[in-house]
Formats: C-alpha cells, sequence, structure tokens
C-alpha cells in the first residue's frame, strides 16, 4: 500500500512538472535597437512600457533629436549592428526606418499617427502600432458623454482630413446626430471657420488634424465662451482646459508594441501582422473645465461610459 501511495505522488508530481511547462509564458531572446523622434516624455512613457514588459530583450536607445541627418547616421549605426527588429518611435523615427533601415531588418513602429499616410502600410519589413483611434470609437463616446447631442462642429484640412470627415458624417448619422464641418487650410483660418458654428453645436470634436490643432487655444476660447463641451484628441488638452479627452495611453503602446516585436522575434514575417490601432484607451476629464461650465453631468456620464468600455479614467483639475 505505501509503494502504492508513492507511486501516486510520484505520478501527480510528473503531472504538475508538465503542466508547469505547458504554461509558462514564452520568453524570447533578441536584441532591439529604439530609435526615437525626440526626448520627450510620450515617447518615454511608451519606451519605458516596451522595456518593461520586454524585459527579456536587449536594447539599445537612439535619440534622432527631430534631425534628418543624425537620423540618417543613426541608421547606418543600426544597420551595422544588425538587431533582431529595430523599434520605431514618432512618425519622423518611422520614416527613417522606413526610408534607411535595411529591409532585412525587420522594423516595428509605436507613437505613429496616420501611418498609412506616410507611407508604412504594404512594405514586407514594416508593422506597427497606430496611434489612431477610430472615428466611430471617438463618435461613440462623445454620443455617451452628451446623449442629447444633435449638432457637433468640426474643423478640418480638406488635405489631411477629408477622408476623416466623409466617414465621420456617415458614423454620427447612424448615431443620430450630425457633423457641422468648416475647413481651414492654415491655424490662421480657424476664427473665421468657426462661425460656420453660428447657429449653435451641442459639442465641438477636434480631430487630430495637425492644421486644427495649432490652433487649440482659439477654438478652446470660443467653446469656453460658449459653454460648449469640447472632446480632445490628446490628454495634454485636458490638462490644458478641454473638457474631455480620449486617446491612446502611451505605456500601454509600448507594452503592445513588445506584443508585436515577440511575434516578430518568434518568426512571424512584419508584412503578416496587420497594423493595428492602439488598446487600452485612456478617458480624462477636466473636473474643473466641467464645473466651470456647468457640465457636471457629462463628468458622471464620462465616469460611467469609461468604466462600462474598460478605459483606463483619469482625470484633470
Amino acid at each position: 500500500m505505501a509503494a502504492m501511495v508513492k507511486r501516486y505522488r510520484l505520478f501527480y508530481k510528473m503531472i504538475a512538472l508538465v503542466t508547469t511547462i505547458v504554461f509558462v509564458p514564452a520568453v524570447f531572446a533578441g536584441n532591439v535597437a529604439i530609435i526615437k523622434t525626440r526626448n520627450l516624455a510620450p515617447y518615454n512613457e511608451a519606451i519605458t512600457g516596451f522595456t518593461i514588459n520586454c524585459s527579456s530583450l536587449k536594447t539599445k536607445e537612439y535619440d534622432m533629436e527631430v534631425d534628418q541627418a543624425r537620423g540618417e547616421e543613426i541608421a547606418g549605426k543600426i544597420n551595422a549592428s544588425k538587431p533582431s527588429v529595430v523599434l520605431a518611435v514618432g512618425n519622423p523615427a518611422a520614416q527613417i526606418a522606413k526610408l534607411y533601415i535595411d529591409k532585412s531588418i525587420p522594423v516595428v513602429f509605436i507613437m505613429v499617427q496616420d501611418p498609412e499616410k506616410i507611407g508604412l502600410q504594404g512594405i514586407d519589413n514594416i508593422t506597427g502600432i497606430s496611434m489612431d483611434i477610430p472615428i466611430e470609437t471617438q463618435l461613440r463616446a462623445l454620443k455617451a458623454l452628451v446623449p442629447s447631442v444633435t449638432k457637433v462642429g468640426a474643423l478640418y484640412n480638406p488635405k489631411n482630413s477629408a477622408g476623416d470627415i466623409r466617414e465621420a458624417m456617415k458614423i454620427s448619422s447612424q448615431l443620430g446626430f450630425r457633423i457641422i464641418a468648416a475647413k481651414v487650410d492654415t491655424p490662421n483660418d480657424v476664427s473665421r471657420a468657426l462661425r460656420a458654428f453660428a447657429e449653435g453645436i451641442d459639442a465641438y470634436w477636434m480631430l487630430p488634424d495637425r492644421t486644427v490643432m495649432q490652433a487649440f487655444a482659439t477654438i478652446l476660447t470660443y467653446t469656453n465662451e460658449k459653454k460648449i463641451p469640447f472632446l480632445a484628441p490628446l490628454k495634454i488638452m485636458v490638462d490644458k482646459g478641454a473638457l474631455v479627452s480620449l486617446a491612446a495611453n502611451y505605456a500601454n503602446i509600448g507594452s503592445q508594441g513588445c506584443g508585436v516585436v515577440n511575434q516578430v522575434i518568434a518568426g512571424t514575417k512584419p508584412s503578416q501582422i496587420p497594423i493595428s490601432p492602439p488598446r487600452g484607451l485612456e478617458l480624462t476629464v477636466n473636473l474643473t473645465a466641467a464645473k466651470t461650465l456647468g457640465l457636471q453631468s457629462i463628468a458622471t456620464n464620462a465616469m460611467t461610459f469609461g468604466g462600462s468600455e474598460g478605459y483606463k479614467i483619469s482625470v484633470s483639475q
């Protein structure tokens, strides 16, 4: 009997050992060259998210300091070192990687806006994580925050965002409101373009359009004066007075990039990995702005909606 018990104990120990082996997460070995656009907090936060989650990988970081010549020089050094993967952080860094990194070296980009517009799609050795939040996700958030909304103002430069506006108009009609859009060619056109909203809008939605974002202060003054909810594309804009933002969480983008890098090191070709939108979004509300504008209900709606969607919720004062 004692011998039988001993055999069973040995049997269960073997099962436990096999189970342990099966369920240990895969850890990949390799070295990653990180080229970042410049020394900015958002980029550094994304890189930290990457290195924490990819701690088994050796990394070497380069800062191109938004300098084309320096970026080309860095690319030459990276080509000579032949890393397993290049992690490009930010649009200029991704463009340097596209143009100057040897095509035999896989490239994964993060913290990049409009990757399609800068030609990063359809390249055999490149994939990554876009910063662009799907328009439907943005507009559904707006509807949840301002349920009674019927008219939403938006400014855009046709050279940058014509397609986005067309998509937004289609989606907004399905959600029960309409987009009132006004064109601008330069930031100086914004004050004039705001007159398109003279008949009244229930909310203002800012696209991540480079031309429009340069006039943030002008638009913020307008929405404050009119007591209009301002949905911004960046958290920093909420810190500066906009009411609310739905934005990518930079550390989460770094973590997401780690997952893609591990796929590549494990043998998947970048061309087989679709460029992905950011996961783990962050909803930020400026409580002071909500109180000043008399829009405390929107702050409450944001907390409820953000929690139901699994977004990280943060507040700004």
